[in-house]
């Protein structure tokens, strides 16, 4: 399918879902009911929200010591974001980088609620997500979590899986690859990891590696090989995304 046709097909379907808004819109002022009248307000607010922001966003989002924010700290260059083994992300925290709005999310299944609570009105609002694992892999809680974003709530489409800290285990890169893919495929059965851009990367090697010009940190790390899939990902889904988001944001109110 050409460019242009799938243009004309975005703009189409853009168009509907605006036209389905005002009509709901008018349907809810109709009726003179408080409880409509709070979530005709709520609809209005939080898709002006989403159409001001205008730039794509992507949520990093997994259990609390995956190395999200390291993620983002080699991606965005900023040195200035709290690391640490500890629980330090208790908010979201936006980062600009290449003209997306990366969003840096508390972890998952940690003992604070709200944590998990705020993580997901980020993932509801994101038009990507980037689940992020350590090289422990999935655990029981972990890997419900992962099927319920990505085949019950459907986000699957919109998903890219990362295994960070890849240098926690000793051996050879490739044979490590080799039995993680195999050990998610087994995880995710009988759903398909093909189904997912992934990668395998060291962000803290990375960051040392920039930071100390040490070219074999920075090789070892595999962070270049996680640019360029990101980079595609966006490419790829990111415009669809933006159909998406507003759909999900109106089902939510």
């Amino acid at each position: 399918m050409s460019s242009n046709k799938i243009t004309i097909k975005a703009v189409t379907v853009s168009k509907k879902f605006k036209d389905s808004c005002v009509k709901f819109d008018h349907l809810l002022a109709h009726y003179n009911s408080a409880k409509l009248t709070q979530i005709r307000q709520k609809l209005r607010n939080e898709l002006k929200l989403y159409q001001e922001q205008s730039v794509l966003t992507i949520a990093f989002v997994g259990q609390y010591s995956s190395g999200k924010s390291t993620i983002i700290s080699a991606l965005t260059g900023r040195r200035d974001i709290q690391i640490n083994s500890d629980i330090t992300t208790q908010k979201t925290t936006t980062y600009s980088w290449n003209g997306i709005k990366l969003i840096d999310t508390p972890g998952l299944f940690t003992e604070w609620q709200d944590h998990d609570e705020i993580t997901y009105a980020a993932i509801a609002k994101a038009d990507l997500l980037v689940f992020c694992l350590t090289s422990m892999l999935f655990d029981s809680v972990t890997i419900e979590n992962f099927k319920q974003l990505a085949y019950q709530k459907g986000y699957r489409w919109k998903m890219m899986l990362v295994v960070n800290k890849m240098s926690d285990e000793a051996g050879d890169d490739q044979q490590k690859i080799a039995n993680y893919s195999q050990s998610l495929a087994e995880a995710i059965y009988p759903y398909s990891l093909d189904e997912f851009p992934i990668c395998f990367i060291d962000a803290k090697d990375y960051c040392e590696g920039v930071d100390q010009k040490e070219d074999f940190f920075i090789e070892v790390s595999r962070f270049k090989t996680f640019i360029d899939k990101l980079n595609t990902f966006v490419e790829r889904r990111g415009y669809l995304a933006k159909f998406d988001t507003p759909v999900r944001i109106a089902l939510s109110c």
